[in-house]
């Protein structure tokens, strides 16, 4: 080291002085910070004070405490000898006011150790209580290979908030490649110690980023997906849902199909064979069958949209239910001979249930100008070809052909009603038409 003849003097020390000028009756001074209380020089107004307690006390490493209190506009003075050396050498608590660097044409360093706790403080020594003031810096800076100096990233320590209190937010910022020397902010811990990333405040999701709670809450916010899980090699959980440590659910992936429950009770979406939502044993993993409810008698679902049919009590062609329909349609009255038929009452009503449809008929006749035998139409689904159906029928003011026993309606194809009468040991036969009576019919048919 120039300036020496001779072996250099160790240790060496950095020189700190502070200057201060006291109020009335102030004793305590907070300096920027001593190794060694018996290696300081304290001056009251030019006049150097013994220390030891008899004119001040230097124990805490960063107050000087006179022992008779100053009177205004006294002025004193503060220096320290902090140990320090350079190349591979200690420092002792050395405190860099302007600024300081290390540097090495290999690798550079810098080591803090103590025997009980190691520390390294940086301390902002403006007094202001702006939000992201009393801040302090860690950059980390490289060169390029030409030689540019880049900033990579920095930590940044500053105040939270814009009151008089000790709050803090830790910063961390990254060079994207296009900051300079102004690095973009990444994350940051602030004084409510919630970790977020992608902005600069917790505000419960309201904006896109994520936020990782100190309550254990855990928001994450953006416009489109807002999480991927993905597991990789083999079949199994990707989730799994906790209550006191204990598993109630669980969220797995078998054979390229999604499943969803807990323990034996849940669904497996079959995306890769049946497109089918199946009832799932989430503890075997295997497809759980004629074992899982849906609803209950005091837990119901409303309304159930299916475009195909059911199989009730079996998965057999005869189990399945394909359709069920109600409706209304208008019935009519018409004869072989042709004519025209005038009503008072025209109603007809309908039940499908599969291939079997109930009708209702009410029928009020006022007048009709044809002949022959009489027939009923205008239903509303075809009988299947194959098969003949009969109803019941109550007649008002009807002029029967002759004295009879019992009077049917009778579906033939395509879905032509006719009205048979049973004779008293006799044949049956087919009734003509009236011109003025009422009808009620109620009859079952099969469609094709």
């Amino acid at each position: 080291m120039a300036g020496y003849v001779g072996n250099v003097p160790v240790p060496q020390s950095v020189r700190e002085d502070q200057s201060f000028t006291a109020t009335a009756g102030q004793t305590t001074f907070n300096t920027l910070g001593y190794t060694d209380g018996t290696r300081i020089k304290v001056t009251l107004n030019g006049v150097l004070l013994e220390g030891g307690g008899v004119d001040y006390t230097a124990t805490n490493g960063s107050d000087v405490v006179l022992t008779s209190g100053a009177a205004a506009d006294d002025i004193v003075r503060f220096e320290t000898f902090n140990e320090f050396n350079l190349v591979n050498q200690n420092l002792t608590t050395p405190t860099f006011t302007d600024s300081a660097s290390v540097t090495s044409t290999t690798t550079a360093s810098v080591s803090v150790s103590g025997d009980t706790t190691a520390t390294l403080s940086l301390k902002n020594n403006t007094h202001e209580d702006t939000d992201g003031g009393r801040e302090s810096t860690l950059i980390f800076q490289g060169e390029q290979s030409g030689g540019e100096i880049s900033t990579l990233a920095e930590i940044e320590a500053s105040h939270d908030g814009t009151s008089d209190d000790e709050k803090g937010d830790l910063i961390f910022r990254t060079n994207d490649g296009s900051d300079g020397t102004s690095p973009t902010e990444a994350a940051r811990i602030d004084s409510d110690r919630h970790f977020i990333v992608g902005k600069s405040a917790a505000d419960a999701g309201a904006t896109a980023g994520i936020e990782l709670r100190n309550d254990g809450n855990a928001r994450f916010t953006k416009a489109g997906a807002t999480a991927t899980f993905n597991r990789l090699t083999s079949d199994g959980t990707v989730a799994t849902f906790q209550k006191d440590g204990a598993t109630k659910g669980t969220i797995g992936i078998l054979s390229g199909d999604l499943y969803i429950g807990d323990q034996a009770t849940g669904l497996l979406f079959d995306v890769t064979g049946a497109d089918a939502v199946k009832p799932f044993d989430t503890t075997t993993t295997a497809e759980r069958d004629d074992g899982i409810d849906l609803g209950s008698s005091a837990a119901r679902f409303k309304d159930l949209y299916l475009s195909g049919g059911v199989y009730l009590g079996g998965t057999v062609a005869a189990n399945y239910l394909d359709d069920y329909e109600e409706g209304t349609f208008t019935p009519t009255m018409y004869a072989t001979g042709g004519g025209t038929t005038s009503y008072g009452v025209q109603t007809g009503t309908y039940t499908k249930i599969g291939n079997n449809v109930t009708v209702n008929v009410y029928l009020g006749i006022t007048g009709f100008t044809g002949s022959g035998g009489m027939s009923f139409g205008g239903f509303p689904f075809t009988q299947e070809s194959s098969r003949n159906a009969v109803g019941e029928v109550m007649l008002n003011n009807f002029a029967f052909s002759s004295s009879i026993v019992q009077t049917t309606a009778y579906m033939v194809n395509p879905s032509d009603v006719r009205l048979y009468s049973t004779r008293d040991n006799n044949t049956w036969v087919r009734e003509g038409v009236d011109t003025s009576f009422d009808m009620y019919l109620s009859m079952s048919y099969q469609t094709a």
